[in-house]
Formats: structure tokens, C-alpha cells, sequence
């Protein structure tokens, strides 16, 4: 009797394997050692597990899709990410799924999985909870591309900028104009572009021989309501910062209002620095300092290595790294 209920992560668990090494077996993979696929094998008879797919032939067929996986749709800066995957997706004549994680790693999961079953062309992840060693593994056997977030070691394609330097020039223009006691605003360890923009910020300050204070730095995250938090941290230290760089301008938009409730004014009284250059960034208020991402170009390039991995299995992976712009506008004091 077939086993409907038995998935490809059952068989991998009573195989004692990975989910991407039975996707291997099962695609009759070269890669795979003899023994492997003999613990793969018996583990689909014992479970009588059936792909979800419909036969063979069919798993090589073009279905014309890719899917982009977000963690969030709340984020202003993967809109132009998405609309540059679009652009040249539709140039190509494929059409572009997204998959919204919420950050829940099954629910990434269950994505992936059509990936597997050959119901989408490929993925261009914009973020992922997986591990080096499993997004390497799934880039092995399938067309994979990071755009704007890497894992460190993975071994897949990568577009993005260069999140370390961004942050460095950032911070130093910063202490260019004078500023010495500077806050910044991340994500802590939740993305590797904050890490990356972290350890810039911290360079640059020791650049100027400046003591690193731990307390400068406030890991609330990327949302308005990351904003909303940093600022009424700041507002009760006991020595205000001269200047607060955030690591988004979602974040920096609601702390700059936070602030002005408390009669403190961005570009007046305290400098504020945002990152991405979103669409509201030149039309906020005071306009909002930052760095400028390619987003869309980022979004292009990154569907572009895709569309040579779907065509060419063996294309070799690469990482790119894009320009990024430092746009001076109001919200920074200059000396």
C-alpha cells in the first residue's frame, strides 16, 4: 500500500542522511557512494515513500517559473531587489513565484521542497535560515542563487555589495564631520549583512582611536519598530550620541520621528545615517543620509546567474559584488 504521509525528509531521517543527499539518489546522482544510496534505498522501501511528482520525465521538463524567497514583504528594500529579478525574468520569458519564510525555517522549508519536485525552474533566496552546508548541498543539485544576504562558506552563487566597507565609509564620513560618540543600530546576528556592517563600524571607530562602547551599539533590528526601540534607548543614556548610524532606513525613518516627539531634531541637533537609499530616503524629513544599494541591479544580476545555472548545471559559482553610493542629503551634521 503506498505511504502517502511518508515525505523526503521521513526517508532522509531514517536513512541518516540529508534531505539534498536522498534528492541525489533519487535523480540517480553520480555523487552518491554505493552505501549511501543502499541505506537511501532501503529507507524508501521500508517507508514505501513515493516522490511527489509525476514520473521521471516530467521532473526534467521547464516549467518557466523561479521562486524568490523573503522573510518579510514589510521591508521597502526587497520591493526594487524583486522588481529587478521580474525585469529580467520576464525577459527570458519566466514567470517569478514569491515565497514569504516569516524568518520559520518549515515554512523555507516547504518551499525548497518544490524546488525538489521540479515545480519551479529554480530559487533566489534573499535570505535563509539554512546552514552553509545545506544550502551548498541543494546548490549542488539545483539552481540556486543568494541575492543581498550570504551565508559564510556556502558554495552557491552571491549578489550583493561589499556590507563591510559600506558600513566602514559610512561610520568615517561620519567622524569626518566631527562626530566622535557614535550609536549604532543592527540586526545583530540575525543577518550577515548586519554582522558584516557591525564589524565596519567598529573598524572605522578604531581607525580614529576612538574606545569601542558596547552600550553604542543596540541590535533592535532592520523595522520601524526597531527605530521606535533605539530611540527610546538613547533617550535615556546618560551621554547622548552625536550621531546614530542604523543599518536600515526603515529604522532610521522612526527614530528620526521618535526623536523630533522628544524635541530633538535629525540634521540639527544629532545626525542621523540610514542604509539602502529606499524610495522614501529623499522625501523624508529632513532627507535622509545613507548608502545607496543597486537594489534592482542586485535583483537582475542575481536572476541572470541564476538563468546560466538552469541552462548549464556546471556554471561555475560566483560572488559579485555590486557599487553602492554614499548619498549626503540633510539628516547628517557637516562641519
Amino acid at each position: 500500500m503506498v505511504n502517502d504521509l511518508a515525505t523526503i525528509k521521513d526517508v532522509a531521517k531514517l536513512a541518516g542522511v540529508s534531505v539534498a543527499t536522498v534528492s541525489r539518489v533519487l535523480n540517480q546522482s553520480n555523487s552518491v557512494k554505493p552505501e549511501t544510496v543502499k541505506q537511501v534505498t532501503d529507507a524508501i522501501e521500508a517507508l514505501d515513500y513515493h516522490p511527489n511528482f509525476l514520473g521521471r520525465t516530467l521532473r526534467r521538463l521547464e516549467t518557466r517559473k523561479i521562486l524568490v524567497m523573503v522573510p518579510t514583504i514589510s521591508n521597502q528594500f526587497y520591493s526594487r531587489v524583486i522588481r529587478g529579478i521580474q525585469a529580467a525574468a520576464f525577459d527570458h520569458r519566466y514567470h517569478v513565484m514569491l515565497g514569504i519564510s516569516g524568518g520559520d525555517s518549515e515554512s523555507e522549508q516547504q518551499y525548497i521542497e518544490m524546488l525538489r519536485h521540479r515545480l519551479v525552474d529554480g530559487i533566489i533566496f534573499l535570505h535563509s535560515g539554512m546552514s552553509a552546508e545545506e544550502i551548498s548541498e541543494l546548490g549542488a543539485d539545483c539552481p540556486v542563487v543568494f541575492a543581498c544576504e550570504q551565508v559564510e562558506g556556502a558554495r552557491v552563487s552571491l549578489v550583493s555589495i561589499n556590507d563591510y566597507n559600506a558600513a566602514s565609509e559610512a561610520t568615517t564620513f561620519l567622524l569626518q564631520n566631527g562626530h566622535r560618540r557614535i550609536a549604532f543600530v543592527s540586526a545583530g546576528d540575525l543577518y550577515a549583512s548586519s554582522k558584516l556592517r557591525t564589524k565596519g563600524y567598529r573598524d572605522a571607530i578604531g581607525q580614529y582611536h576612538i574606545p569601542f562602547d558596547p552600550h553604542l551599539v543596540l541590535p533592535e533590528g532592520l523595522t520601524f519598530n526597531a527605530g521606535v526601540r533605539a530611540a527610546k534607548k538613547i533617550l535615556q543614556m546618560e551621554t547622548f550620541p552625536d550621531a546614530v548610524f542604523l543599518a536600515s532606513d526603515t529604522a532610521a525613518f522612526s527614530l528620526i520621528s521618535e526623536l523630533r516627539k522628544a524635541g530633538i531634531q535629525a540634521g540639527r541637533d544629532i545626525s542621523v545615517m540610514g542604509f539602502d537609499n529606499t524610495p522614501t530616503a529623499e522625501y523624508f524629513s529632513p532627507a535622509l543620509t545613507t548608502i545607496s544599494q543597486p537594489q534592482f541591479d542586485i535583483g537582475k544580476r542575481a536572476m541572470e546567474l541564476l538563468l546560466d545555472r538552469i541552462q548549464d548545471p556546471n556554471a561555475p559559482v560566483v560572488t559579485e559584488y555590486l557599487p553602492y553610493r554614499l548619498e549626503i542629503r540633510d539628516s547628517v551634521l557637516l562641519k
